[in-house]
C-alpha cells in the first residue's frame, strides 16, 4: 500500500485534503484525549470516542479511495512484490484476517469488534499520516513535531491540574451532567486529558525519549537549541513526577540506563567525545531534576510499598492470567489467541490485561508482536 499509495497519488486539491482533514484528526485525538469520550454516541459505547469514531470512518474512506484508484491503474499490481511490503502493512493485513476468521468462529459482537476495529484503525491511521507528511524522511520534522505535541500535552495537564486535581470530584461534577466517566481515584497526581496518571506518565516517557535523541543530535555551538532541549528536559521530567506513577519513573529509569549503556559505549569505540559529553549533561539534567523534585520521593515510598500495595497486587494477578492463556500452546503464542474476541471464547468479564504489551502478545502472537516492534523501531 505504501509503495502504491506513492505512485497512485498525485499533488493536487483531494491529496490536500485528505492531508489536512488526516493531521486535524490525527491532532484533534492527541490532544483532546479522553475529553472526546464525554460526548454520548448513538450505538458506540462510551469508551469508543467520537474522534476515533471519525477516524475510523477517515480509514474507510481513504481505503475506498485507494482501491478505486487502483481499480483504474490495475497494472501497478504486478510491480508488488513481497520485498516491497512494510511490516506496518504486513501487521494491519494479519490483523483483518483475524477480525473475519474470529467474526465466523465467534459471531457477532460489537464491543470486542470495536475495540479491535479501533486499534487497526488507529495503528493504519499512524501509517497514513507519515506517508501524507513524509516523516520517514526527514527526522528534524519527526522530532519537531512530537516534541511541540509534548509540549501542548502537558500544558493542558497542568491546567486540569491546577482547575481539579481530584478525580472523585471530577467524576461527580461529570456525573451531575449525566456523564459517567467511572475515573479511578486520584489525588493531587497529574492525570493530563488522559483521565490517568500511569498512562499520562508513560506517553511522557516518550516525549522524554525523543527530545533526549535530539538533543543527542544537536550541536554543541548550537547553544539557543540546547537551551531550548535543556528546558524542555526538564518540563517534561517535572510533569511526569507529579504524575506520581511508579511505572513512568521506572520506564524513565530504564530508557536512560539502556541510552547511557549503548550510546555511551558507541560513543567511546568511534571516539564520538562530544556525543559522550552531551549525554552526560543529559543525565545529569534529568538526575538532578529528579532528586531535587519531592514528587520524586512519593514515588520512591509508592515503589517500596509494591509487596504489600493492592493496586500493585492486581496488577501482578492481572499479568499471571495473561501468561496462563499466552502459555496454553506453543501454536497460540506463536500466532495469538481471541485476536479481541478473548472474552467470549473463554466467558471472562474483561477485554484485555493492565499490559498493553501482554495483551499484544495474546491477541497478535510472537508473529504478529514482532511485526509491531520492527514497526516502531
Amino acid at each position: 500500500m505504501q509503495q502504491l499509495t506513492k505512485e497512485l497519488w498525485q499533488e493536487g486539491k483531494i491529496k490536500i485534503i485528505f492531508s489536512t482533514v488526516g493531521t486535524i484528526l490525527y491532532l484533534f485525538y492527541i490532544l483532546t484525549g479522553n475529553f472526546s469520550r464525554i460526548i454520548k454516541l448513538p450505538f458506540f459505547p462510551r469508551t469508543i470516542s467520537l474522534i476515533e469514531v471519525g477516524i475510523l470512518a477517515f480509514v474507510i474512506i481513504f481505503f475506498v479511495y485507494e482501491l478505486t484508484l487502483l481499480k483504474k491503474n490495475k497494472n501497478l499490481l504486478k510491480k508488488v512484490s513481497l520485498s516491497n511490503l512494510d511490516s506496518v502493512e504486513v501487521l494491519l493485513s494479519l490483523m483483518l484476517f483475524s477480525i473475519l476468521v474470529n467474526y465466523l468462529i465467534y459471531k457477532f459482537n460489537i464491543l470486542p469488534l470495536l475495540y479491535y476495529l479501533r486499534f487497526f484503525s488507529l495503528v493504519y491511521f499512524a501509517f497514513i499520516i507519515y506517508l501524507f507528511l513524509n516523516f520517514k524522511r526527514n527526522i528534524n520534522k519527526i522530532e519537531w513535531f512530537y516534541t511541540q505535541i509534548g509540549l501542548l500535552l502537558c500544558i493542558i495537564g497542568w491546567i486540569i491540574y491546577f482547575i481539579e486535581p481530584d478525580t472523585e470530584r471530577l467524576n461527580k461534577f461529570f456525573q451531575q451532567q449525566g456523564i459517567y466517566l467511572n475515573l479511578d481515584p486520584h489525588k493531587f497526581r497529574l492525570i493530563g486529558n488522559i483521565f490517568d496518571p500511569n498512562f499520562f506518565g508513560n506517553l511522557l516517557v516518550m516525549f522524554i525519549s525523543i527530545t533526549m535523541i535530539s538533543f543527542l543530535r544537536q550541536s554543541l555551538h548550537d547553544k539557543k537549541g540546547l537551551i531550548q532541549k535543556i528546558i524542555l528536559l526538564v518540563f517534561f521530567n517535572v510533569t511526569l513526577l507529579k504524575t506520581i506513577s511508579r511505572s513512568s519513573i521506572l520506564g524513565l529509569f530504564l530508557v536512560v540506563f539502556f541510552n547511557t549503556a549503548l550510546i555511551g559505549s558507541w560513543s567511546f569505540a568511534k571516539k564520538k567525545i562530544e556525543i559522550f559529553k552531551k549525554l552526560i549533561l543529559v543525565d545529569s539534567i534529568l538526575l538532578f531534576t529528579t532528586l531535587l523534585d519531592k514528587d520524586f520521593y512519593k514515588i520512591f515510598e509508592r515503589i517500596k510499598s509494591i509487596p504489600v500495595d493492592n493496586s500493585a497486587q492486581a496488577r501482578v494477578q492481572s499479568w499471571s492470567s495473561a501468561k496462563h492463556y499466552i502459555g496454553m500452546s506453543p501454536v497460540k503464542l506463536l500466532i495469538g489467541d481471541g485476536y479481541g474476541f478473548l472474552n467470549i471464547k473463554y466467558g471472562l468479564q474483561f477485554i484485555g490485561f493492565d499490559s498493553s504489551f501482554l495483551n499484544l502478545i495474546l491477541y497478535c502472537g510472537l508473529v504478529g508482536t514482532a511485526f509491531f516492534l520492527s514497526m516502531v523501531v
